[in-house]
């Protein structure tokens, strides 16, 4: 990018240890298709058959499955390039090799775990249930809480998961397909990067609203009783020499009513603006998973979508997986992470 001084104030210049793989758009993506993806070696599948029939032999399930339960060492040896592919390269890629077939719906959750449980520490999802994963599936009318479309078969608009329960958000997010659509439902990626680089072309003018801070409402199972109903957090931010993007037009909006501070006209503008440029088709990765393969990206650079599923999709699938970076930042030590998240 050529230089920033007469458009773009200090504070919301990019880092220079920002890594400049994040800027990609679907043109670079089809040069370099090989990064894209990730195939389990033979070895690890075997490991995993091992481990799977000693959790069925002792009785474990999903919720009490551990790490030492479920060991897979030649999955564990690829696992450092794979952080790299997320923390420094384009930041997602799509495991190949898990299977599907043959394996039970809660087989197939322990399994999911457990690859998750490598590249990071899973994190709930819900305070009483969901605590290690979630279905994204057609929940139909069972669903009432606006802002979980992914229990629902409708488009999902471009979004990061926010895991409003925590402190600090899910730095990865993994989707495994235990059954795909038969039409419909093409997950979608875009990188913070690229969002900042057009914003910064195009709209400077807009670009010190992103750095603002917004109300998003939380969804329903995400609300802790004694907290209020709505997180605060900008859109874009930079932190750990990186730039980081948070984002849900549908937690957004409602967000800031419910706070008393709507949304002014000229936030609306910028928000209408940034919409319009999530939805370009050469800014975006698309990918229609099939059954047995993993999505696996960094929540925290990139926002992902899902475009809308028929009625005779075959009962659409996912496990989402939320995870904590175990090998960055404050990791999982309780004294780091206080000192991070409340000094």
């Amino acid at each position: 990018m050529s230089d920033l001084s007469d458009v773009v104030r200090p504070e919301y210049r990019m880092p220079d240890t920002d890594p400049d793989a994040r800027a990609w758009r679907r043109d670079d993506l089809q040069r370099d298709a090989a990064q894209l993806f990730y195939s389990l070696p033979d070895r690890a599948r075997d490991e995993i058959a091992e481990a799977l029939a000693f959790a069925t032999a002792n009785g474990l399930t999903s919720d009490t499955v551990e790490q030492q339960d479920f060991r897979l060492p030649s999955f564990a040896r690829d696992v450092p390039a794979l952080r790299r592919r997320l923390d420094t390269g384009k930041g997602f890629f799509v495991l190949r090799g898990i299977g599907a077939e043959g394996l039970s719906e809660a087989e197939a959750e322990i399994v999911s775990w457990a690859i998750c449980n490598y590249l990071g520490q899973p994190i709930r999802q819900g305070i009483a249930q969901d605590r290690r994963f979630f279905t994204v599936a057609d929940k139909g009318a069972v669903n009432t809480d606006p802002t979980r479309i992914g229990a629902s078969a409708k488009r999902s608009a471009k979004h990061s998961d926010n895991g409003c329960l925590e402190t600090r958000p899910p730095c990865y997010l993994a989707l495994y397909c235990y059954r795909s659509a038969a039409e419909g439902g093409d997950s979608t990626i875009i990188s913070a990067r690229n969002v900042y680089d057009t914003i910064v072309a195009e709209r400077p003018d807009l670009l010190p609203l992103y750095f603002d801070t917004y109300h998003f409402r939380a969804p329903q199972a995400h609300v802790w009783p004694s907290r209020g109903p709505t997180i605060r957090k900008p859109i874009l931010e930079i932190a750990g020499g990186e730039l980081r993007i948070h984002y849900a037009r549908i937690m957004i909006e409602p967000g800031m009513e419910m706070a008393g501070t709507p949304l002014s006209a000229r936030q609306r503008e910028a928000l209408d603006y940034l919409d319009a440029l999530l939805d370009r088709p050469e800014l975006n990765f698309r990918y229609r998973l099939q059954t047995g393969e993993c999505l696996v990206m960094n929540n925290l650079v990139a926002l992902h979508g899902r475009e809308a599923f028929g009625a005779g999709s075959g009962g659409r699938t996912l496990k989402r997986f939320w995870m904590w970076r175990r090998h960055i930042g404050p990791g999982l030590d309780p004294v780091d992470l206080d000192l991070e998240e409340f000094a």
